[in-house]
């Protein structure tokens, strides 16, 4: 955490967020078998983190943790505008893992974290 300092106040701003990837449900099968092999990419800026591949599965659980630094100031109303755009969403990507090919995207949820972190809450299915 970091300090901020306004003109009238102080308060304590997060430096790093913590990801966890639970699970997905109702996956399209695009494997053998009407299943998928199926992973995660977390993004958040530049920042990139791969869960681990589930195997035959459109529900997938991972329970997989994973944490990304914060770019000063995206957290303030208005930081964001500072970044190149998508600097502040944290983008889960879900792909099925191709033997032969390229992968295979399954969908995708983006959160801004700014505004998540302004509302103090995330929705339950974010």
């Amino acid at each position: 955490m970091s300090l901020v300092k306004n003109d009238e106040e102080q308060r304590w701003v997060p430096t790093h967020v913590q990801v966890t990837v639970l699970r997905a449900r109702g996956l399209r099968a695009k494997g053998k078998h009407g299943t998928s092999d199926v992973y995660t990419i977390i993004q958040l800026g530049k920042e990139k983190y791969s869960t681990c591949v589930i195997e035959k599965t459109t529900d997938p659980e991972w329970g997989e943790e994973c944490a990304f630094e914060l770019q000063p100031g995206i957290l303030e109303k208005g930081g964001r505008d500072a970044y190149p755009p998508g600097s502040g969403d944290l983008t889960l990507t879900v792909m099925h893992r191709a033997l032969i090919g390229l992968d295979v995207f399954l969908g995708q949820a983006v959160i801004p974290v700014d505004k998540a972190f302004q509302d103090r809450k995330s929705m339950k299915n974010e």
